[in-house]
C-alpha cells in the first residue's frame, strides 16, 4: 500500500529578522511538522493542515522543497511505500498552540540556531530538507559541509542523456541511483517507463528532459512530451526554453512556452527550466529566471550539458539572486567532482545535474561532459 504525508519548514520575519520554526517531539528530538494525507486532500492542503494542527500556525506555501520516499514493513499494513512531501511555508501569524499529545515544544529560532539544533538533535533525514529551506531563504549559516557525506546524494539528479545510451546503460544508471540514494535519475523520455519499473519502491524520482537539447520545438510539442513522460512515470520535467526567442527579446513567447509545459503537468510533476547559460549574457540569464518564475516553474537550471559552456559558480549566484524563494536553482554541465558540487550548493543550487554522481560520492572525478 502507499501512504502519503506532507509538512514543511515554516518561517516568518519579525522586525527584519528571519525566524525558523522547529518542533521538539516527545522524545526530545528536533523535527518538522508533518502528517498523513486525509481523503480528498491535496498534498499542499495536508501540509498546511498538519502545520496548523501541530503548531497552531496558519501558513502560505511558498514552494516545494523535497520529496522523500522509502519502503517499510508493518505488522498490520504489510509492505508500505511511504512518500513525504515537504514545502517551504511562510507563517501568516506567530501565535503557537502546541499539540501536546505528540509535541513537547514549538520553537522560533534564528537560522543559525535552527541549523545547530538540527545537527545536534534532529533526525538525519531532515538535514537536507532544512538545508534546502535555508538556502531558499538566502541563509548561508547552514553549511552542506556540516552534513554526513552520504547526504550529498540527495542533491544529485543522476543523469544519462547521450544519444547512444541503450537499455543496459539505463539499467546501470538506475542501479547506481538506488545504491547511492541519488534524488533522481534524469533521462530522455523514451526511457522513463523502463526507469519507473526499475526504480519502483526505491524512492528515487524520475526526471525527463523535454525539447532537448535545443529548446526549439513547438510549445505544444513540449507540453505533449511532458504530459506523456508523466504518464510513463516521470515526476519531474526539465524543459529547455526557446533560447533564440529569449535572445531576440520575445519575452511573451518565452513565458508562454514555459507556461504550456507547466500547465501540462500541473499537480503531477515539478518543472525545471534549462536556460543554456553559455549562450546568454547576464541580463538575459536574469530575465530568463524572471520569466520562468512568472510562468509557474519550480527550478531554473544552468545548462543542457550539450551546449557551449556549463555550470559556473558565478552563474548559479546570478540565477539565485534573480529569483524569489518560490524557485530554486539546478546546476548542470561540468559538475564532475565533489568539491565543484559543494561549491555549486554553497552558491545557491539545491540540485545538481551530473553524470558523474558515482565519482562525486566516491571522492573522485569524471571526465564526462555532463
Amino acid at each position: 500500500m502507499k501512504e502519503i504525508s506532507a509538512g514543511g519548514v515554516v518561517f516568518r520575519r519579525e522586525a527584519d529578522e528571519l525566524l525558523i520554526q522547529l518542533i521538539q517531539d516527545r522524545f526530545g528530538n528536533m523535527t518538522l511538522a508533518k502528517g498523513k494525507m486525509e481523503p480528498g486532500e491535496t498534498v499542499e492542503e495536508t501540509a498546511l493542515r498538519e502545520i496548523g494542527e501541530e503548531t497552531g500556525i496558519h501558513g502560505r506555501i511558498v514552494g516545494p522543497l523535497e520529496r522523500i520516499a522509502y519502503r517499510f514493513s508493518d505488522a498490520v499494513k504489510g509492505d508500505v511505500e511511504k512518500e513525504v512531501h515537504y514545502y517551504l511555508v511562510e507563517a501568516l501569524d506567530a501565535d503557537v498552540q502546541v499539540q501536546v499529545e505528540e509535541i513537547s515544544d514549538v520553537l522560533w529560532l534564528t537560522p543559525e540556531e535552527a541549523w545547530k539544533r538540527q545537527l545536534e538533535s534532529g533526525y538525519d533525514n531532515n538535514n537536507v530538507v532544512l538545508h534546502k529551506a535555508l538556502a531558499r531563504l538566502g541563509c548561508r549559516a547552514a553549511s552542506i559541509r556540516d552534513m554526513p557525506a552520504a547526504q550529498l546524494a540527495k542533491y544529485i539528479d543522476h543523469t544519462l542523456l547521450i544519444p547512444g545510451a541503450g537499455a543496459a546503460a539505463i539499467d546501470k544508471l538506475c542501479a547506481e541511483a538506488k545504491q547511492y540514494g541519488f534524488y533522481s535519475v534524469c533521462v530522455n523520455s523514451v526511457w522513463v517507463e523502463r526507469c519507473a519499473a526499475a526504480l519502483a519502491g526505491s524512492g528515487v524520482q524520475i526526471a525527463a528532459v523535454v525539447g532537448f537539447p535545443f529548446g526549439a520545438s513547438l510549445s505544444e510539442v513540449k507540453a505533449f512530451e511532458a504530459a506523456a513522460a508523466v504518464r510513463c512515470g516521470a515526476t519531474e520535467i526539465d524543459t529547455v526554453l526557446p533560447v533564440g526567442l529569449l535572445i531576440d527579446g520575445q519575452d511573451d513567447a518565452v513565458r508562454d512556452d514555459i507556461r504550456q509545459v507547466v500547465d501540462a503537468v500541473r499537480g503531477q510533476a515539478i518543472v525545471k527550466v534549462i536556460l543554456e547559460t553559455g549562450l546568454l549574457n547576464d541580463e538575459q540569464k536574469a530575465r530568463a529566471c524572471r520569466l520562468s518564475e512568472q510562468a509557474g516553474a519550480h527550478f531554473v537550471k544552468t545548462s543542457t550539458g550539450f551546449g557551449h559552456g556549463g555550470a559556473t559558480v558565478e552563474d548559479v549566484r546570478l540565477m539565485y539572486a534573480s529569483i524569489t524563494p518560490a524557485l530554486t536553482v539546478k546546476a548542470s554541465g561540468g559538475v564532475r567532482d565533489r568539491e565543484t558540487a559543494l561549491q555549486m550548493i554553497e552558491a545557491g543550487a539545491t540540485r545538481l545535474g551530473t553524470s558523474s554522481g558515482v565519482a562525486i560520492m566516491s571522492g573522485g572525478s569524471s571526465g564526462s561532459s555532463y
